[in-house]
């Protein structure tokens, strides 16, 4: 009924945590583990893209990575997880004011944002960070709710099979983020073409 407060299943809650926890582990560390390996493409990007200034390019490429490794475990320290939460949606809602950026200045540049690839940037990026940045919302949300965060560690209202089925959709939404330039292409057909622009490109 509406009359009455909103109630806040602990279980439930404890079971969305955890679902998004993983949501930002995963695309977050991955999206880390991909510019530390292909550094070199992700400053390219970054000086493409033309939204940070020249002297500030290193800078920013070197403590980008370093901030979603970060994030990607302090979501796990309950004390932490609120804050990791905010911090990402933060990092996401800039990265994806700089994509809004590159499109509106029709700038033909690739993400890198998962290291290397030749995928341009276009309206799937922005389809992907409306996923994390909703991902990451609900997360602050549930981490400050009535319970607070619910450490998967320590004994807490946790339901096997809420746990099962939001793990299962983080799979899923983890998965689907982390390849969204392979998605892009396979619906585009531009696979073919972007293979023969190279695939390196390297801004000292």
């Amino acid at each position: 009924m509406l009359g009455g407060p909103l109630s806040w299943d602990p279980a439930a809650g404890a079971s969305l945590v955890l679902a998004l926890r993983c949501v930002v582990t995963v695309v977050f560390a991955a999206s880390a583990l991909g510019k530390l390996r292909a550094p070199g493409e992700f400053r390219a990007s970054v000086v493409e893209m033309r939204v940070v200034p020249g002297r500030a390019v290193g800078t920013v490429t070197a403590a980008v990575p370093l901030l979603e490794a970060a994030l990607a475990a302090a979501v796990w320290v309950p004390a932490l997880t609120a804050w990791a939460f905010v911090l990402s949606f933060g990092l996401v809602a800039v990265f994806t004011a700089a994509l809004v950026s590159v499109l509106r200045r029709k700038i033909d540049t690739s993400c890198s944002c998962f290291g290397a690839t030749r995928t341009r940037v276009g309206p799937a990026h922005l389809v992907r960070n409306a996923v994390l940045l909703a991902a990451t919302a609900a997360g602050c949300a549930a981490a400050l709710g009535p319970d607070g965060p619910v450490s998967v560690p320590v004994p807490g209202p946790l339901d096997p099979a809420g746990a099962l089925v939001g793990l299962l959709g983080a799979v899923c939404v983890s998965a689907l983020v982390v390849s969204t330039d392979l998605l892009a292409d396979v619906f585009s057909g531009a696979g073919g073409s972007d293979a023969t622009r190279g695939t390196s490109r390297r801004v000292p």
